[in-house]
């Protein structure tokens, strides 16, 4: 049997006045199966996956999120969405263990099984020892994985990552790309 298909989308289009920033894609991903967008600096990578966790509207084309439509069902949509943007957009202020917390109020995880998450995803990322850390204090390679585990906190299905090892060390991005392949082989669809 065919793993299912988790992330499609069917002649996508995204206009900004006279430029198609994104023109015509047409993608699956399915379940543990990770697909990359490839292309040089303004070819709309960024423009594409912002459509499909519901930040911007598609001038035309379908997408659909583990069979949600977006964004006419984004709310349902979302809750199986883990995104990572480009540049860290997390709290500074706050510690590792305090971001987590917040992700998991946003998406009304409960108290004791926020908790649990948050001590797995701890683990998982390996930022067991920084939970304390003030995340503006983190390195680079570290906040990317924080924003991964922020991404994680609700269980999604579909993890949209936006270039998440530029600006890293080699060492840190290793270890990145191995905390997907476990998400992989845990039936997530990953795009890169």
């Amino acid at each position: 049997m065919d793993a299912e298909i988790l992330l499609e989308t069917q002649d996508v289009v995204k206009a900004f006045g006279d430029l198609r920033a994104v023109d015509g894609l047409n993608l699956q991903v399915h379940a543990g199966e990770m697909v990359g967008l490839v292309g040089p600096d303004g070819a709309g990578k960024t423009t594409a996956i912002r459509m499909m966790c519901g930040a911007l509207p598609p001038t035309s084309g379908t997408i659909r999120v583990a069979g949600y439509e977006v964004p006419a069902q984004i709310e349902k949509a979302r809750e199986h969405i883990g995104y990572l943007a480009q540049r860290f957009s997390l709290y500074g202020d706050l510690t590792v263990k305090e971001n987590l917390d917040f992700f998991g109020e946003v998406f009304d995880i409960p108290d004791a099984e926020r908790e649990a998450r948050s001590q797995n995803l701890l683990r998982f990322a390996g930022l067991g020892e920084y939970a304390g850390r003030r995340a503006a204090a983190l390195s680079g390679g570290m906040q990317k994985k924080l924003g991964l585990a922020t991404a994680l906190v609700h269980n999604p299905k579909v993890i949209l990552l936006d270039e998440p090892t530029g600006g890293v060390d080699p060492i840190a991005r290793q270890e990145f790309w191995r905390l997907l392949i476990g998400l992989l082989r845990e039936g997530s669809a990953v795009l890169v």
